[in-house]
């Protein structure tokens, strides 16, 4: 599964997030991890969620973001869910290298079939790209 969040900025995307992250870190037989750019966003998190600031990292492209991901799962194949708040401040404002980085999830769901993915994304249905509005559902 990938499932993406959109809207515009102050819609409300990071407690959407927020709520099915706590959702899934009660129903999830494996680990939830949480990604933001930012660490207020961990405060009202389940301390049995793995937060992950991506500031602490210092990505900023999609490539530095893909290596994190396939470095995250590498440690631990008993990921479940990997939640991704706020993409476009994460691997840049225009989306330019996010069509490599969904690429790589789509191969990562081919190897790991269990592995869920929730993105959240800055922008209206009619901004978004293609690679991206496949997964609105």
């Amino acid at each position: 599964m990938i499932k993406i969040v959109y809207g515009p900025k102050g819609f409300g995307k990071t407690k959407i997030m927020i709520d099915e992250v706590n959702k899934a870190s009660s129903e999830a037989r494996g680990n939830v991890v949480f990604i933001s750019d930012k660490r207020f966003n961990t405060v009202n998190i389940n301390f049995n969620v793995r937060c992950c600031c991506t500031e602490d990292y210092a990505i900023d492209n999609a490539q530095a973001f893909k290596g994190f991901i396939n470095g995250l799962l590498a440690g631990n194949s008993d990921i479940e869910y990997v939640f991704i708040d706020g993409l476009k401040r994460i691997i840049g404002d225009n989306l330019r290298g996010g069509k490599l980085l969904f690429k790589a999830v789509r191969q990562l769901k081919k190897e790991y079939p269990n592995l869920k993915f929730v993105i959240s994304v800055s922008a209206v249905k009619e901004d978004l790209p293609s690679y991206i509005a496949k997964y609105i559902g």
